[in-house]
């Protein structure tokens, strides 16, 4: 048996954003995972040249898409200018800085079939020519013995009995649901997917309006198919289950939970020589929308300065990058100066840039309304730093004992924990012990080995 692994969200993110997504780290540190326990066993597949045909997956071979992703996060494109006042310099998309002289073949058995990534700038064509994919060559006693040309049909590779697993959120993909039909009924596959939460149906208020019509369409349409239906919490799972029968959607499957490993590797990535900031601060590490709740934590740095001596009160970092529906907090957050420099927006940090923030902050804080798991918290721990958090969904199993909880509804209950850790320096250096003598990191491998475990 073959485990297909769809990386098409997880190119096409990679192409039209700077940084990945949570949801693409976590379907790149699986992939590694799941690749490092089954070795070609496990095999990569995307969409074909023709986006339009359901049919038309092709092989991709994984060394080359792990070194596109490990140099993008690196963080060696160059970067322009922010012109907000309150933020530091931003990496733009890499399609807006690409040169005229693109890449003509990135994969070279594939290359039609990987053609919108002729918008690469030049350093990373040149790492992909350099990989030397054109087959997959290398097999370890005990796995398929088939090998798969660069850029094979799907239909030409894949044996009944396969599984097809989708990590990722590919439902802006029309066709996706044809897709999967086709697998199961023609080529006679098993169809896996990792659920990341159900924010869309659950609080349509701090989405897009497409996406919240897109994703339930796709969802609808894409549960009663899945064989395996993985979550990433056991609030996630219980979500998800409750979905299923609310629908009347494939009742009969038990949603099965898979723990997350534990932060994207920073701990071992190379950390920026100076400082990203210089004063005292206090770091929220997120895309800046709605559902992260970042104007409660205005509201309260604002009642801070009210109430404390400036000096005395540590700078907010927001680190990440600006998402939807926060067009009025901007203008807030620029109408009043950024607090005078109190609130600070460092945009797209690189793995380098964030492991400087987490290593020089007093502590870290995650007001979200909502999350399927709760990254940045596990993140934040894995990195020695007590962290505060909403007490709400899946945070909680996160964060665990180690992290200390608010209602992210209430400005004065949060105001209060924030300013009594602020004032509270042996309290805090205390924690920060307890972290880091205490906090137990979950490798990506036991994410891998429980799909593994649940699909044999």
């Amino acid at each position: 048996m073959t485990l297909w692994v769809d990386i098409d969200d997880l190119l096409f993110h990679l192409l039209h954003h700077s940084r990945p997504s949570g949801i693409q780290r976590v379907v790149f540190e699986i992939s590694v995972g799941l690749r490092e326990l089954r070795g070609h066993d496990v095999q990569f597949a995307r969409r074909g040249p023709d986006p339009e045909d359901p049919r038309g997956f092709r092989t991709v071979d994984w060394t080359s898409i792990e070194a596109l992703f490990r140099q993008i996060m690196e963080g060696k494109t160059a970067k322009a200018g922010s012109s907000s006042p309150g933020s530091f310099p931003v990496t733009p998309p890499i399609d807006k800085i690409a040169s005229k002289d693109v890449l003509t073949t990135f994969f070279r058995a594939e290359s039609r079939a990987l053609r919108e990534l002729s918008t690469l700038p030049r350093a990373l064509a040149h790492l992909a020519l350099d990989i030397g994919r054109s087959k997959i060559k290398e097999r370890q006693k005990g796995q398929s013995s088939i090998q798969y040309d660069e850029g094979t049909r799907l239909a030409d590779a894949a044996q009944p009995g396969d599984v097809f697993l989708t990590l990722g959120a590919p439902w802006h993909h029309p066709n996706y649901v044809q897709s999967i039909r086709w697998m199961r009924d023609e080529l006679r596959m098993s169809f896996g997917m990792l659920m990341h939460d159900l924010v869309p149906v659950r609080h349509p208020e701090w989405c897009d309006r497409g996406i919240i019509m897109t994703f339930k369409a796709w969802h609808s349409a894409i549960l009663p198919l899945a064989d395996i239906i993985f979550a990433n919490s056991d609030a996630t799972a219980r979500d998800v289950q409750s979905y299923l029968a609310e629908q009347d959607i494939g009742t009969n499957i038990t949603v099965q939970t898979i723990p997350l490993g534990t932060g994207f590797g920073l701990a071992d990535a190379p950390m920026a020589p100076e400082p990203v900031v210089q004063e005292p601060y206090v770091l929220f590490v997120s895309t800046i929308e709605a559902r992260k709740n970042h104007v409660l934590l205005f509201w309260v740095w604002r009642k801070l300065l009210e109430d404390m001596p400036a000096e005395s009160v540590p700078t907010l970092v927001f680190a990440g990058r600006e998402g939807w529906l926060v067009s009025d907090l901007m203008q807030q957050l620029e109408n009043a100066r950024w607090l005078d420099g109190k609130i600070r927006f460092v945009q797209n940090p690189t793995d380098a840039e964030l492991r400087r923030l987490y290593a020089d902050c007093s502590f870290t804080i995650f007001p979200s309304f909502f999350e399927g798991w709760g990254l940045p918290v596990t993140e934040s721990l894995s990195m020695g730093r007590p962290c505060l958090a909403s007490g709400t969904t899946s945070i909680p199993e996160a964060g665990g004992e180690l992290t200390r909880y608010f209602n992210p509804d209430n400005i004065n209950e949060a105001y209060t924990l924030v300013r009594k850790t602020i004032e509270d320096a042996d309290g805090l250096k205390a924690w920060t012990q307890q972290v880091r003598s205490d906090f137990k990191p979950v490798p990506w491998n036991e994410s891998a080995k429980a799909i593994l475990d649940k699909i044999n």
